[in-house]
């Protein structure tokens, strides 16, 4: 088993994956490992399916409540393990889901009001009908729409890149993986810190992401600890929660270990974040100990900036860049500008690029090994997108200033 913690990212948030918790049906109140006792009860029969299958297909759930986790483990053994908490769990084509999220008060922002009426709405047409709390979500009611913005997320990437089962080794559908994405979204740090001492052995309060060698990738993540930076809104935890699923898109693809190209990854999952709300861009190189400010969020006019100043790092030092420590905020931004010209770029072979990069790391000691994998993005680059690194650089920064006003 692999396990990535996260870097401590530039918001303060100590973030790199999200274990998403769409619980087991249960409505007993519950005490968290040395806390106070949570009121909330969660309804033990969803309220808007009330367990009928037919309307949990129209959904895509295979199952609701009880199936197999990880490593011989069920969803009750999970919950047990966790206390006795309160969890959903759901389980979608291509992800196994826990919640533990309690009832989310809206809290007058726009932004995220316009984004979870949208998803409602579609919700709503899945569903047939649905009569919503007013101004509030439930825990159920976030249990679905998580589930639909995974499954969308997922839906999203594949149609992108052009990928399909039949990409991968049979038996192995999903990534390379032979069992689907886990993904755990926990209230409370003391429940995700006991799951991770337990199943993984590192006491971690805000998030991991890692892969079970017996196939499957996990992603986990601690709300109440992203709301005790300046994340507090449900739209921050979405948008955490799909810049680390791409993360693990990433290093789950082919089974390459955690060697994606760092540059990549960190770009494209900052691309799909920003395209939700691009307030709530974490673990992004933000100097640690200094609080998360509304103009860190205007990454276009301070691309442009660097670009005017020549100020940025080429693409053959992206290439070099080993590790999340290494790459400056600056280098985010600019790692995130440069997926997004490479994804609009006209006859882009974009599969045929994750294939490329996306490969265990190759044989030999460390430097060998690090020129093999800078090699292995020119090649790529180059097949996939007809552009050399310096050719990049050119051809990047004069689409910036051409797109990229004030």
């Amino acid at each position: 088993m692999v396990a990535v913690t996260h870097p401590r990212s530039t918001s303060a948030v100590l973030l790199a994956a999200a274990w998403v918790v769409l619980g087991a049906p249960v409505s007993v109140a519950f005490q968290e490992e040395g806390g106070e006792a949570e009121e909330e009860q969660f309804e033990e029969v969803d309220p808007y399916t009330k367990g009928d299958r037919e309307l949990e297909r129209s959904l895509g759930y295979e199952r609701v409540g009880f199936f197999p986790w990880a490593a011989g483990q069920t969803t009750a053994d999970v919950r047990e393990m966790m206390g006795g908490i309160e969890i959903l769990w759901i389980e979608t084509e291509h992800f196994r889901i826990g919640s533990s999220l309690k009832t989310y008060k809206l809290q007058g922002d726009k932004q995220e009001k316009t984004l979870i009426k949208k998803d409602l709405a579609r919700l709503k047409q899945r569903l047939g009908k649905l009569k919503a709390p007013r101004n509030e979500l439930d825990p159920w009611l976030r249990a679905h729409l998580y589930a639909q913005r995974l499954e969308d997320l997922y839906a999203d990437f594949t149609e992108r890149f052009g990928l399909s089962p039949a990409d991968f080794p049979k038996g192995a559908p999903y990534f390379g993986y032979t069992e689907k994405f886990l993904v755990l979204i926990c209230e409370r740090k003391s429940s995700f810190g006991r799951y991770t001492r337990t199943y993984h052995g590192t006491d971690q309060s805000w998030s991991l992401r890692t892969g079970f060698t017996d196939g499957a990738m996990f992603n986990g993540l601690s709300a109440e600890a992203l709301s005790e930076t300046s994340f507090k809104l449900d739209s921050a935890l979405y948008c955490q929660l799909v810049s680390d699923i791409v993360l693990n898109f990433n290093d789950a693809y082919r089974v390459n270990y955690f060697q994606s190209p760092v540059w990549w990854k960190y770009g494209l999952a900052h691309w799909y974040s920003r395209r939700i709300d691009p307030r709530w861009t974490s673990s992004a190189g933000v100097p640690a100990g200094r609080n998360w400010r509304e103009k860190d969020t205007e990454w276009k006019p301070r691309v442009k900036n660097l670009v005017k100043n020549e100020f940025f790092t080429s693409t053959e030092k992206l290439f070099a860049i080993p590790d999340y420590a290494s790459l400056h905020n600056r280098d985010h931004m600019v790692a995130w500008s440069r997926v997004d010209y490479l994804l609009e770029r006209e006859g882009a072979d974009l599969k045929g690029f994750l294939d490329a990069i996306n490969l265990p790391k190759p044989a030999g000691d460390e430097t060998a090994a690090a020129a093999k994998m800078i090699e292995r993005q020119r090649a790529a680059l180059q097949t996939s997108f007809g552009l050399s690194p310096a050719e990049l650089d050119e051809a990047w920064a004069k689409h910036v200033k051409r797109k990229y006003r004030k």
